[in-house]
């Protein structure tokens, strides 16, 4: 009876562990707003997906009209697998806001050290932003924006 005791006490702590393990990956997706959700999908649909109809599927649904040609032609190409984010995470967002748009930057972190800013205007993708290497870019002065370390 004791050793079916102690079975019972061991299963139970161990469902405990495992549901407590799943809902946080649950909540962690639901904490998500629209935007960094949104964003999280340009790099892992769009810039590291592997087929081109998938890519330009995502073109026509989610990028900001004002882009979409540029887009569409760099999906056509597709990055190299040396350019792609392994295993992308959001790690923040800002809101983001000028005099003709509104809508947040979204930092996006990945396995290999790289990463993406991610800026989303009117719920839909307007741009990826990678750094350039080049002390002088745009990227660096974005970057700024957010508190999350590199």
């Amino acid at each position: 009876m004791r050793n079916f005791t102690k079975f019972l006490s061991i299963l139970f702590a161990a469902v405990i562990i495992l549901s407590g393990c799943s809902s946080n990956n649950a909540a962690d997706s639901q904490d998500r707003s629209a935007d960094e959700k949104l964003a999280l999908s340009y790099v892992t649909d769009y810039y590291n997906g592997t087929k081109k109809e998938d890519r330009l599927k995502f073109v026509d649904e989610n990028v900001h009209p004002d882009v979409q040609g540029k887009l569409r032609q760099w999906a056509k190409l597709g990055a190299s697998e040396d350019q792609k984010l392994k295993e992308p995470k959001v790690a923040e967002s800002v809101p983001y806001e000028d005099e003709d748009s509104k809508g947040s930057l979204v930092l996006i972190q990945s396995a290999n050290d790289k990463e993406m800013i991610v800026m989303i205007i009117d719920n839909k993708v307007y741009m990826g932003l990678t750094p350039s290497g080049n002390d002088g870019d745009s990227y660096s002065e974005i970057r700024s924006s957010f508190k999350t370390a590199k």
